[in-house]
Parts: structure tokens; C-alpha cells; sequence
């Protein structure tokens, strides 16, 4: 049996692993081009009321030392806890074993698809517990990050559906992995898939967490506010 290659022992950009897998990337368009796309006439609104107040002085270095160790905390516990839900183990033994023969390549598959689908709604609901419990926490640091944390909400609903809609894209691209091992290794293509697996979760959860590591190394920024 061929060897695995090694596995990334940390997250990779996922617009980098798309890349290798033969995924072309999209031109973006500048970011207030594609803001303005996102953003509801609600939203729009409430990102004009909140950049149109200047934040409030004076900071509060308890509240914000208080904050800056519970977040550290909190997303560290996040990323243990999901990244050892990725590698469930019945289904990492199943991919170790020899595919049985005559079943249907979807049916073989269909454990594997479940548990990607559960995998993601997990990190969306749990890393927007995250974030949303993360705000009040900068509002009472600072009045620049109580104001962080006004456009962080705003910015989070106007984004969400895209977000939700370049994710989404994922299950199918699993697919054709599992498509592309399966001809080239129909009786050991499990294995690999499981690997290509645990690549993307992890990708995947490292992308949904940028906006958390952004407010948290705002946390860490020493300049005065």
C-alpha cells in the first residue's frame, strides 16, 4: 500500500489548499466595492451612524486585561474542542480499512458527507457564540473597541450569506476528491479522502475564525485609546 503524504500539522489558508486541489481562484473585487454589494439598506444605515460618532474617550486597562485572558481562553478551548471533533474515530477506522466491494461509491460516502455537513454547522453556531460573546467584552475596554465592536456586528450580518454561500460550495468539491481517489485506488481511497478531509475542517475552521483573531489582537494592541 502506497504511504500517505504527511499531513500539515497547522491550519493552511483554504483559498490555498482550493488552489491545489485544482479550484481556480476568483478575482475580488476592492473591498468597499464588495462592501456595498453585502451591506442592506439597514445596515448601510446603522455603518454611517456608527462611523459618524467618534468612539468615547478613556479605557478601562482591568476590563480590558480581564477581557484579553478569557478570549485567549475561550478560543483556545474552541479550536481543541472542534479540531478533535474532526477526527471522529469510527470513521477514521472505517477510512484505514479496505473499501468493501459492490457498494455504490455515494453510499460509502454518505457517512463521510454527514459528518462534514455536522462538522460545519457546529463552527458556525459555536464560532458565532464566540464572537458575539466576545463584543461586550471590547465594549467595556475601550470606547474605540466598544466602537470595533458596533461595526464587527454590522459587518458580520452583512457578510454572513456570503460567507454561507462560498461554504457551501465545499460538500461537492469533498465529492469530486473522493471521486478522483476512488478511480485512482478503489479499494484504499478512503484513507486519502479522510486526509483531504481533515485538511479542508481545519482550513475551513481557520478561515471562520479570522474575524474572532482580529478582535482578540486588537485586545492585545498597546497603542493608547
Amino acid at each position: 500500500m502506497q504511504a500517505l503524504p504527511p499531513q500539515p500539522q497547522t491550519p493552511e489558508p483554504l483559498a490555498r489548499l482550493l488552489l491545489q486541489w485544482g479550484v481556480a481562484p476568483v478575482p475580488a473585487a476592492p473591498v468597499a466595492e464588495r462592501l456595498g454589494g453585502w451591506l442592506g439598506w439597514a445596515d448601510a444605515i446603522g455603518l454611517s451612524q456608527v462611523l459618524a460618532v467618534a468612539p468615547a474617550t478613556g479605557a478601562n486597562a482591568a476590563a480590558r486585561r480581564e477581557a484579553r485572558d478569557w478570549a485567549g481562553a475561550a478560543l483556545e478551548r474552541l479550536q481543541s474542542e472542534l479540531t478533535a471533533a474532526f477526527d471522529d474515530a469510527l470513521l477514521a477506522r472505517d477510512a484505514a480499512e479496505t473499501a468493501p466491494e459492490g457498494v455504490p461509491l455515494a453510499d460509502l460516502l454518505a457517512p463521510f458527507r454527514l459528518h462534514h455537513a455536522q462538522q460545519q454547522r457546529s463552527m458556525a453556531a459555536r464560532v458565532a457564540t464566540l464572537r458575539e460573546r466576545l463584543r461586550p467584552r471590547l465594549a467595556e475596554a475601550s470606547g474605540t473597541l466598544a466602537r470595533l465592536a458596533q461595526l464587527d456586528a454590522l459587518l458580520e450580518r452583512a457578510a454572513g450569506a456570503q460567507e454561507r454561500q462560498a461554504l457551501a460550495g465545499l460538500p461537492a468539491l469533498l465529492t469530486r476528491r473522493a471521486e478522483t481517489h476512488h478511480a485512482t485506488d478503489p479499494r484504499r481511497w478512503r484513507q486519502r479522502f479522510w486526509a483531504d478531509l481533515q485538511r479542508l475542517l481545519r482550513a475551513e475552521l481557520d478561515l471562520r475564525l479570522q474575524p474572532v483573531q482580529g478582535l482578540i489582537e486588537a485586545l492585545h494592541d498597546d497603542s493608547p485609546r
